[in-house]
């Protein structure tokens, strides 16, 4: 997983990492999980899973989701 080999450069102690991921089937799936497991030390936020053939069209989506997840004022 790509994400592996990121989250062994990186500190996440006392981050907040939000899973995000596209999918054909499984949402989430074990993202959140995984990201667990690889950013050590992190607190692991709300996720956000797109399809992969609607990633083009989630921009509502994306935007609901940060203001879901506080990371978009309004």
């Amino acid at each position: 997983m790509i994400m592996t080999t990121f989250a062994e450069s990186y500190d996440f102690a006392g981050k907040t990492v939000h899973p995000v991921t596209t999918h054909a089937m499984s949402g989430l799936g074990t993202t959140p999980e995984d990201y667990a497991r690889e950013c050590r030390g992190a607190r692991i936020g709300t996720g956000l899973a797109v399809r992969g053939e609607e990633a083009r069209s989630a921009g509502a989506d994306v935007d609901a989701w940060l203001r879901r997840a506080g990371l978009l004022d309004g």
